[in-house]
């Protein structure tokens, strides 16, 4: 799959043994998730309660990276906020394109085109292109971190990001499949962050998420086939997980305790992943507006889970925080892209 939607994968090595995580955010309208459609409704005032997160990150030496929504570009007060936090080297930024709010509209939206890689090649080229030139006239600076909304890669993706200047990819969402949805299948795909590109060297740098469990590669296999199953057996999957022998984990305070984090963390540093990357929305920070934050206890519960596992990489794994752009420091240069992996 990665030499149709991202060519010449290179694997990625570390200058010096280093284990570093960092964390990346989307950070989006308040929008209906069941409905990710042009011409829906959404709001952008909420983003005003980063202010409450931001003091968890400044109190663990974290630089979270922001990656913004077009929407978020048109609210004047949000543009300066998160440009106040860049200033102070407090944050880093980025984009991420949701089809269905960034200009031009075509007036016929779908909810398969909510992911990137069911618009037509002009339509994904001219949305990137406006969100690229958008977030430069409001921050001065070029984009250098990109995601796929709802992790939607084209095959002309990766052109289109090389051609903007863009350093990191983060659109894969490893052992996840979307086709129920018209969206894309990365069921097959392990984490692990890559270099791709045809004329030069992006890295990719996955969502971090994995199958772990004493199972092994085997357990992983099983797991697999039977998420994959009819609903006959897909509830052996949770089996499966609840034994210990293979779970799918994501280093996110969503939907993921500590403990769960951290038996990810473990599996993917037996690895030799010396790279972490933790993920989650901004709409977590105010309850009601996903699936993972529903009430002011849901919201207490994910500001303790983010501080927990925060102090866990630090303390007990031994991470050092970076901002994303700043793990390419710590990369040996890559080959060549017409080099093999």
């Amino acid at each position: 799959m990665f030499p149709d939607i991202l060519p010449n994968p290179r694997a990625v090595s570390m200058r010096q043994p280093t284990r570093v995580a960092t964390v990346l955010i989307d950070t989006e309208e308040d929008f209906d998730w069941a409905d990710p459609t042009e011409g829906t409704d959404y709001a952008t005032a909420y983003l005003t309660r980063i202010a409450d997160l931001q003091p968890i990150f400044t109190a663990h030496g974290v630089v979270p990276t922001y990656l913004v929504t077009y929407p978020i570009l048109e609210n004047p007060d949000l543009v300066r906020l998160f440009a106040r936090y860049r200033d102070r080297g407090e944050a880093a930024l980025g984009i991420q394109l949701h089809p269905w709010v960034t200009p031009p509209f075509e007036g016929h939206g779908t909810a398969a085109q909510s992911f990137g890689g069911n618009l037509a090649p002009d339509v994904e080229a001219r949305k990137l292109a406006a969100l690229c030139t958008r977030f430069t006239a409001c921050f001065g600076t070029a984009p250098l971190v990109f995601r796929a909304g709802r992790y939607g890669l084209s095959r002309q993706t990766a052109t289109l990001i090389e051609q903007e200047g863009i350093l990191i990819d983060t659109s894969i969402a490893p052992r996840t499949s979307m086709l129920d949805e018209a969206g894309p299948d990365y069921s097959r795909i392990d984490f692990s962050p890559f270099w791709f590109g045809a004329r030069r060297p992006i890295l990719e740098l996955p969502l971090g998420r994995a199958i772990v469990g004493w199972g092994g590669s085997a357990g992983s296999r099983l797991y697999r086939t039977l998420i994959r199953s009819n609903d006959a057996w897909a509830p052996l999957a949770g089996l499966l997980a609840r034994i210990g022998c293979a779970e799918r984990i994501t280093l996110s305070p969503e939907g993921n305790d500590p403990r769960a984090m951290i038996r990810l963390v473990k599996g993917l540093l037996n690895r030799d992943r010396t790279i972490l990357p933790l993920s989650f929305h901004s709409s977590s920070v105010a309850p009601g507006r996903n699936p993972y934050v529903r009430s002011r206890a849901d919201l207490h519960r994910f500001y303790d889970d983010l501080s927990s596992i925060l102090c866990t990489l630090s303390d007990d794994f031994g991470c050092r925080f970076a901002a994303a752009t700043d793990i390419l420091t710590l990369l040996d240069q890559p080959p060549n892209p017409g080099g093999r992996p």
